[in-house]
């Protein structure tokens, strides 16, 4: 096979640069679509100056509900000690509403709903507890250890309104998402219910459960107790 013909340097310099060629195609390009870019520029700068808005107006809003539930919960502890938990929660009840009204779907709405729940639990609002309690649990639902919180809070909220067949439902799905150290008192409960729902092969399941697997609990001698009477 016959070599390739070497080309000398003067053919070499007639024939066009490749980046020259490159680059004047692309100044072709631009100059014929420029509006075209600088459109497509102008909205990538007003994306990244509305995702970095977002940000900014989302951490104000999360700083105004910060804000609001200490300025509550300030007020809530001041009403408490002139009066009592009783007569303090149904005056700052107002207060709470506005932040879950207001920031509901921020993080510290999330945690006002949680704190209001308690409250309402505390001073016998057992089903304005669990409204709150049940709506928390939706969006908890990556959260373990609040999730297991919220189930027990459930539990014992329907057991206020003796719903013992709810709070036993609620304490079962509190089990299956405790840790194991946070299992006794869940157990002593179930003990509990499954007795007055007449239930007493679950109910001594449960207490002897609690005894097998919490022996260090402070629910030992009264589960115990339970088992032997």
């Amino acid at each position: 096979m016959a070599a390739a013909a070497k080309k000398t340097r003067k053919e070499l310099l007639k024939e066009p640069d490749e980046f020259i060629t490159l680059s004047s195609r692309m100044v072709g390009f631009i100059a014929s679509y420029k509006k075209t870019i600088a459109y497509v520029c102008f909205g990538v700068l007003l994306a990244v100056v509305a995702v970095s808005g977002y940000v900014g107006y989302s951490g104000w809003q999360e700083s105004k509900a910060a804000a609001q539930l200490a300025q509550a919960l300030a007020k809530y502890e001041r009403l408490s000690a002139e009066s009592s938990q009783g007569q303090a929660v149904p005056q700052v009840a107002e207060d709470f509403k506005r932040i879950l009204n207001d920031y509901g779907n921020r993080s510290n709405g999330n945690t006002a709903r949680v704190l209001y729940a308690n409250l309402c639990y505390e001073t016998g609002d057992f089903k304005q507890a669990i409204e709150l309690y049940q709506t928390s649990l939706a969006r908890f639902q990556d959260d373990p250890l609040m999730r297991f919180l919220l189930l027990k809070g459930l539990a014992y909220a329907h057991e206020g309104l003796k719903d013992y067949a709810a709070a036993v439902a609620y304490f079962e799905q509190a089990l299956s998402a405790a840790q194991k150290n946070l299992q006794d008192d869940v157990l002593f409960h179930l003990g509990d219910l499954y007795a007055r729902l007449g239930d007493s092969q679950k109910s001594t399941a449960a207490f002897n459960r609690l005894l097998t697997d919490h022996q260090d609990s402070i629910y030992v001698s009264m589960a115990r107790e339970r088992v032997n009477s």
